[in-house]
């Protein structure tokens, strides 16, 4: 069954200090949690990568809203359905930190829809969800936009996940997904401009 858009868990947080303006987009598996092959279909599966919780902290400190945006397609499959998915992210939170936003493309490549990474429908969505404003135009021939906040940035172990974040203007930071977040936690808080990404790549 073809479900449209992305599915969202909606609960922003109360920030240690002030809201910087600037929102942390996180890819799920191999940021977050180690990926699978077979997908990641329940609680028992998750595995927390190592100082994830201490990253999540720092971003918090930093004043930033966080947002996941997964693509997760064993849910148009029948591998996994919303109950378990919602688990799942629950599970997660428990063990690391809360998030503001969590928004989940259940749709497969050939769906042919807007919120699958590469395409930056996601990451729009929460933008609007959190600031009331959102990049409208895509271009993939064009010059990389202007983010809605300087600060904006996107963390991701695939090309998927760059292509999103540069949609958006984001800063981008391409992690090994056996390492996750904590390998570039440290470059966003000291403000780094983030890596290089070509989308015509």
């Amino acid at each position: 069954m073809f479900m449209e858009g992305p599915l969202v868990e909606y609960h922003p947080v109360s920030l240690p200090v002030d809201w910087n303006g600037g929102i942390a987009y996180l890819d799920r598996d191999g940021v977050l949690n180690l990926g699978s092959a077979n997908y990641v279909k329940n609680v028992d599966e998750v595995l927390i990568l190592k100082g994830v919780s201490e990253a999540i902290m720092s971003l918090r400190n930093a004043g930033y809203r966080i947002v996941i945006v997964t693509n997760q397609s064993p849910l148009s499959r029948g591998l996994l359905d919303q109950k378990a998915l919602e688990s799942i992210h629950s599970h997660i939170q428990d063990l690391v930190g809360e998030f503001d936003v969590i928004m989940t493309c259940p749709h497969r490549t050939f769906d042919g829809c807007r919120c699958r990474k590469p395409h930056p429908g996601m990451l729009n969505s929460a933008s609007e969800l959190l600031r009331g404003v959102s990049h409208k135009k895509l271009d993939w021939w064009g010059e990389k936009p202007i983010p809605v906040h300087p600060l904006d940035l996107m963390v991701g172990d695939r090309k998927s996940d760059m292509g999103a974040g540069w949609a958006v203007g984001a800063r981008l930071f391409k992690v090994d997904e056996r390492v996750g977040i904590p390998q570039i936690i440290d470059r966003i808080i000291a403000g780094d401009a983030g890596d290089l990404f070509d989308p015509g790549d």
